[in-house]
């Protein structure tokens, strides 16, 4: 046989196989004509085989080096040179001193260290990690005084940094880098990832273990065909055995010889042919991943059409920072450019597919992978593609999580993805803001966006009749002119002094803090009698009007909720340019 033909199936095989896809064409895209990426499969010459080991690690260092640790000790050249080009103008110990110590973190670390018996060279990392040692300063004492001795730490450096831009360190310890922080995002415990193998060469490790069995169970197709009774569980192809099991991709698989429980009556079916196991270990040049996180969009009717979103996606993600929200902002961006681009276009059949891995503690074994899966719906998708300005708005606010910082942003499209309201987030970030203000990084117009984003949803999947984003400016300005009334009583009344809240650095009077406690919990418990019993209140002690919006949208649950959110917004901070006349609307 000389030719591979791969359909497409499931997310995760579909995942392989662009992977797979992306591979092939890795730094050969001039010569790739015999490689065809169909709606329907992905077909390619077996001679395409050859060498696809290195290919294999290629890509993934080409694409993800930026995030690797020999990319920091590289990276370090050009502000080693300006050290002595300046001639130590401007000189930044600290700064050297912390790439000291990291650099020999590194060129003593067990996952460098396997790696050096595979490079030919004659410079040993091990001895020139212990030359490497920060410069101390004695009392009054500074870094001109120490000249010498800090350009020896330097040359140091540049003789190390030299070491790792050779092509054969950057393919060994790149390759250690893609092992650690790529593929073992998919798959485990077999060939080079499996921590009790002795062949440290993880290029030949995959050779041996990957390409070689394909090659073999090609030229034994015809045979196997006419005498097996076994089937791929993916492709359905005839194999020869039940040898080749799922057990290790992650979160996916399972150990057939210890948990034949997940299996009908103890007896194992589930194996893939060697060709299947292939496209499996492609999975990690499939997805896009950055830092712990990663998102692969299957469009199972179309694979070309799945290869340019995801190809977009990742080059959005990996040429653009922004905070911890760049994964669902490309998402986002893709949606609306196709959106833009193809009126008609719906994303039906789409599948979302977001991976986490959660490292585990120092001195704890493992680290948690999980995967998230969503059907973005036609509502979802008219929500993102009218609320585009209002996502921009969300910024990178952010606050404090349980597991490290939280942005806005994501917590807003996690719920958009999950098919849920944005309340609690409302809910939680207003609570925030009144409790704990210096540690909420967001200002009260993003929780306004997130609040148009909540009414522009709710309207889409028909549980509001008409847009209320109108009314909610409205109970907005209501309640900024009720801090507005109370402020002016403050000023009189030297009990009812001025305090600060938000990160606006708006002024308003303490009782109002109380009072918008008392209504966030009367929201809560969708308890609208004493939402309403605590703004007659309120109003009363100003002697101001009660706003008619809420009477009239007492018996609407949702309508009421979103302005009940607006109103303790606007009575936090103020969102809004123009200022409001007393009746909350607007002034010219």
């Amino acid at each position: 046989m000389n030719e591979i033909t791969i359909k497409n199936s499931d997310w995760l095989f579909n995942c392989g196989i662009l992977g797979l896809y992306n591979i092939l064409r890795h730094n050969n895209i001039d010569d790739c004509g015999d490689i065809s990426l169909s709606q329907d499969d992905l077909t390619f010459q077996v001679s395409r085989l050859e060498d696809f080991e290195e290919k294999y690690f290629s890509y993934l260092i080409d694409t993800y080096e930026k995030m690797f640790s020999i990319y920091r000790i590289t990276s370090f050249e050009k502000k080693l040179q300006s050290y002595e080009e300046s001639g130590f103008e401007n000189f930044n110990l600290d700064s050297l001193n912390s790439q000291i110590e990291q650099v020999k973190r590194y060129l003593k670390s067990k996952s460098y260290v396997s790696a050096y018996n595979m490079i030919e060279s004659e410079f040993d990392p091990v001895a020139k990690e212990k030359e490497l040692k920060k410069v101390s300063l004695k009392k009054n004492e500074n870094a001109s005084d120490r000249k010498s001795e800090i350009k020896m730490q330097i040359e140091i450096l540049e003789e190390v940094v030299e070491f790792f831009k050779r092509e054969e360190v950057r393919k060994y310890i790149g390759g250690k880098n893609a092992m650690s922080l790529i593929i073992k995002n998919a798959w485990t415990n077999i060939s080079f990832m499996n921590p009790k193998n002795k062949n440290l060469d993880m290029y030949k490790e995959f050779k041996d273990y990957f390409i070689k069995p394909v090659k073999e169970y090609l030229d034994e197709k015809d045979s196997i065909n006419l005498t097996s009774k076994y089937r791929c569980a993916s492709c359905n192809a005839k194999i020869k055995n039940l040898g080749i099991s799922l057990g290790f991709m992650r979160k996916i698989g399972f150990d057939v010889s210890r948990k034949l429980s997940n299996v009908w009556n103890f007896n194992n079916y589930v194996a893939i042919c060697p060709v299947c196991r292939l496209v499996y270990a492609c999975v990690p040049a499939g997805f896009t991943y950055l830092d712990k996180r990663g998102i692969f969009v299957n469009y199972s009717m179309d694979l070309q059409e799945s290869m340019r979103i995801n190809q977009i996606i990742k080059n959005e993600v990996l040429s653009n920072s922004e905070g911890g929200t760049v994964i669902y902002r490309a998402l986002q961006k893709q949606m609306n450019k196709k959106i833009n681009e193809t009126p008609s276009y719906e994303l039906s059949d789409v599948q979302v597919v977001r991976f986490y891995n959660d490292q585990g503690k120092q001195g704890k074994e493992k680290d948690s992978i999980v995967y998230r899966f969503n059907i973005i719906t036609k509502p979802t998708m008219k929500t993102i593609e009218n609320c585009e300005n209002c996502f921009e708005g969300i910024g990178n606010g952010s606050f404090p999580g349980t597991k490290g910082t939280l942005y806005l942003y994501n917590e807003a499209m996690n719920r958009l993805m999950n098919n849920e309201n944005q309340f609690l987030l409302i809910q939680k970030l207003l609570h925030y803001k009144l409790s704990m203000p210096d540690k909420a990084n967001y200002n009260m117009n993003m929780i306004a966006n997130i609040l148009e984003i909540n009414a522009e949803y709710l309207k889409e999947v028909g549980i509001m009749e008409k847009d209320v984003k109108d009314m909610i400016k409205t109970a907005k300005n209501h309640g900024f002119y009720l801090q507005k009334a109370y402020n002016n009583y403050a000023k009189k009344d030297d009990s009812n002094s001025i305090s600060s809240a938000g990160s606006s650095g708006d002024k308003y009077n303490k009782k109002l803090g109380s009072i918008a406690y008392r209504m966030l919990n009367a929201l809560k418990t969708n308890n609208k009698h004493s939402f309403m019993d605590i703004m007659v209140n309120a109003h009363m002690y100003v002697q101001k009007p009660i706003p008619a919006i809420f009477a009239e949208n007492l018996e609407n649950d949702l309508n009421f909720k979103n302005l009940g959110y607006a109103f303790v917004t606007g009575m936090i901070g103020y969102t809004g340019k123009k200022k409001v006349d007393e009746k909350g609307n607007r002034e010219d």
